[in-house]
């Protein structure tokens, strides 16, 4: 476990990222909503689950399929950065997407000219 946090420098904020959304996803579906707000609140929930799914198994796929493993913490990150309301979830979402990038980028070696 400590291996995937210890990564990358964004890969600790990932992980409390990806713990944020699994919470906020019971945080909804605990609250107490009208009845006309209920396939909100599923659908709510849905995208919170899906986006803590995908951040947490693109950490842990990514020290063996790196390629893999970006584009699920990529996906994970644009379903968190869906809750711009919250400030704290996109912000996040977009900081760990610049590392993941940038990582990238430093990871890949100059082509011979």
């Amino acid at each position: 476990m400590s291996q995937v946090l210890r990564q990358a420098w964004w890969a600790p904020l990932a992980g409390l990222l990806s713990l944020a959304l699994f919470a906020f996803a019971v945080v909804i579906g605990v609250s107490d909503g009208k009845d006309d707000e209920t396939s909100d609140a599923v659908v709510g929930v849905l995208l919170c689950l899906a986006g803590g799914v995908a951040l947490a198994a693109g950490l842990w796929k990514r020290p063996q399929a790196r390629g893999l493993g970006n584009v699920l913490i990529i996906v994970g990150c644009l379903l968190a950065a869906f809750w711009f309301w919250t400030v704290v979830l996109p912000i996040a979402a977009i900081i760990v997407i610049i590392g993941v990038v940038s990582s990238e980028v430093r990871a890949r070696p100059a082509s011979a000219q």
